[in-house]
Parts: structure tokens; C-alpha cells; sequence
């Protein structure tokens, strides 16, 4: 017998996050789910990826499986079997997108389908990842402006020199680092390539999300780079 949950008390008084839900949901995909387990997995995704704040947002298979939340779900092996036909539907329903990549071991990606989803999609598809360590197990190069061409927009000409220390960088750190240290750069009017290779290799000595001095709280470092100068050449 199912214990009954305590009465939910209501929202509270104060500020609380709001997850966004698009019309099209309501109107488009949600009279397509007859069943519970997915309409619970549909919202979970809408909540799970709405908290990320690195870019690309995805989920995969592995963490939306072993997510402590689906305990209500009964076991382990209950569980997986439930959310697996979920996904199923959403997938079959078109709002969730997946791709397969094979590493070792395999890592199922999920992304809901909007077009920086379908952007993701196509980015994996096309081999424009990597495996990396950590809870987000795939980097994805999504289609960025090349560091020579913001070197050369924003530092000036593009020297064989500077060229060959771009690539020694490139080789070195994420571009993800290169484009917010050349970001920094620029803030700070310091527009100098030596500039930038000192930022990287403070943040690799010191850590990335370190930097508090200047009044950031290390959480706002993740989506800084998304309202920078050149977050238009990630839309």
C-alpha cells in the first residue's frame, strides 16, 4: 500500500525560482502523454536543465536515472524500467532529443528539443565533442567564432607569432577558457596576448571559479561568458 504523502503546505511568501514552460508544450506535446511517468519526466527534464547554468545544457541517460529524486519510483531496477518507457514517449512525442556516443562507457545525451538543443544535436553528430572528466561528461564545440578571428577583431593584427602561441594555447586549455580570458582582456582594456595567456595559466594554477575579488561570486562565473560581447556568436 502506497504511503500518502504530507499535505504540500504552499509556496512560500518571499522570491522563489520560477522554471519556464513554453506554450507550445501545453498546446503541442502534452495531449500527446497518456501517461504519468512521462508527463513527471517531461516537467523533470523543464526543472533539471533550467537549473544548469554551463552552456550546452544537457542531461544524460546515466544521471536522469540515478537521480535521487525518482526514489518515489521504488527500487533501483523499478525504477530504471519506469523513466526508460518515459523517455520513450517524450522521445516518440518529439519534445526530448537523443544521440548515443560511444565511449567506453557508452553516454546517452538528452536535450529537450528546442534550437540550441537541435543545435547540440547536430554539434555531437558531427564528432564536434570530446569526453571529459567530471559531472558534465562531454565537452561540445558548438559552432564559436574562431580565436583568430576575435584575436584579430579585438587585439589587432594577427602575427605569425601570436598565431603560433593561439595554437600552443589552443592545445593547452578549453576554448571555453580562451574566450572569456581574451573576454577579460578586453574588459579591462589590457589588450595583449600576453595578457591572456597569464589569466589561463592563473586559472590553471589557481582554479577557474576562484576569482572572487572583484565582486563576483564563483557561481557567477559558469554563465558570464553567455552576456559577454561576444555571446552573439552563440545564438
Amino acid at each position: 500500500m502506497r504511503t500518502m504523502a504530507r499535505a504540500f503546505p504552499g509556496f512560500d511568501a518571499g522570491p522563489t525560482r520560477l522554471i519556464p514552460l513554453p506554450e507550445a508544450f501545453f498546446t503541442q506535446v502534452l495531449p500527446q502523454l497518456d501517461d504519468e511517468h512521462a508527463l513527471r519526466l517531461a516537467l523533470y527534464f523543464f526543472w533539471r536543465l533550467a537549473l544548469q547554468e554551463d552552456e550546452p545544457r544537457y542531461l544524460t541517460w546515466d544521471e536522469v536515472r540515478d537521480d535521487p529524486y525518482w526514489s518515489f519510483l521504488g527500487d533501483a531496477e523499478t525504477r530504471a524500467e519506469v523513466l526508460r518507457a518515459g523517455l520513450e514517449k517524450l522521445v516518440e512525442a518529439g519534445l526530448v532529443l537523443r544521440t548515443r556516443l560511444e565511449t567506453q562507457p557508452p553516454i546517452e545525451v538528452l536535450v529537450l528539443n528546442t534550437p540550441k538543443g537541435r543545435a547540440l544535436m547536430d554539434a555531437l553528430r558531427a564528432g564536434r565533442w570530446r569526453p571529459q572528466a567530471g559531472p558534465r561528461p562531454v565537452q561540445v564545440y558548438l559552432n564559436r567564432p574562431s580565436v583568430f578571428r576575435v584575436y584579430e577583431a579585438n587585439f589587432g593584427p594577427l602575427t605569425p607569432l601570436i598565431a603560433d602561441r593561439i595554437r600552443a594555447a589552443l592545445e593547452t586549455y578549453p576554448q571555453a577558457w580562451i574566450y572569456e580570458a581574451m573576454d577579460e582582456a578586453v574588459a579591462r582594456n589590457i589588450r595583449r596576448w600576453r595578457y591572456v595567456e597569464a589569466i589561463l595559466e592563473r586559472w590553471r594554477t589557481e582554479g577557474r571559479h576562484d576569482r572572487t575579488a572583484e565582486g563576483r561570486a564563483p557561481q557567477d562565473d559558469a554563465s558570464r561568458y553567455d552576456r559577454s560581447r561576444y555571446a552573439q556568436f552563440y545564438e
